[in-house]
């Protein structure tokens, strides 16, 4: 584990202090680290002046070398671009294994895409298997659907493959979906130009991308990422 220093200030009382912070993690060789990233123990700290306890927000990056083929994810907080070069060894390493390199700007994003990757899933698929089925439900029922799903695990329920979702209304929380891995399937056919669009820098990878993405299917040049 990598440790360095950042400055943070404190939301409650404006106290400036200096914290120890894990800019990047290899949870192929700490494999500790993976709950510790999940649960946000990894990012808190307490101020020395107010005692407040909370998240402190800073560029992470976080790497599984071996599941699934192993994938890189970069959280940057708040980050407005839709793609960002990631300089050394790590990328080097990432780029030649043909490995997904993703960006995030918020923790919960951060968690989904390891859950996908874990889950041996291409998020790709799931961000258009996303945008299609909020869609349809706005169509059954506009006033009760979710307007945000986040990806949970991968499940058998009754014999049957499943993925699941937690939705989320305005931030608050709904409950979660179980919908069939087929449609899962399908999405990898309905989808499939898309796919072919090489992507060669650390992305965000989203319901936009997908959206500009099925707008380029129109018969416009197809993009690079």
């Amino acid at each position: 584990m990598i440790t360095d220093e950042d400055v943070v200030v404190c939301p409650v009382c404006g106290h400036e202090q200096t914290i120890t912070i894990c800019p990047s993690v290899n949870v192929t060789t700490d494999p500790e680290m993976r709950e510790k990233v999940l649960t946000g123990e990894l990012f808190e700290f307490s101020c020395d002046e107010c005692s407040f306890a909370g998240y402190a927000g800073y560029p992470f990056v976080y790497e599984d070398k071996e599941t699934n083929g192993g994938f890189l994810i970069y959280l940057e907080p708040d980050c407005e671009d839709r793609e960002v070069g990631i300089e050394g060894d790590i990328a080097d390493q990432v780029i030649y294994h043909e490995r997904p390199m993703r960006l995030v700007a918020d923790m919960n994003a951060l968690k989904e895409k390891i859950f996908i990757f874990e889950a041996g899933l291409d998020d790709r698929v799931v961000e258009l298997f996303k945008v299609l089925t909020l869609a349809k439900m706005r169509d059954d029922d506009p006033e009760k659907i979710p307007d945000e799903l986040k990806f949970t695990k991968r499940d058998v329920v009754d014999g049957e493959e499943v993925l699941v979702f937690t939705a989320f209304r305005d931030e608050e929380l709904m409950g979660s979906l179980e919908l069939p891995y087929a449609l899962y399937q399908t999405c990898v056919l309905t989808g499939e130009p898309i796919w072919d669009v090489p992507i060669t820098e650390c992305a965000a990878v989203d319901s936009k991308w997908i959206l500009e993405r099925l707008g380029d299917q129109d018969g416009s040049d197809e993009e690079t990422v």
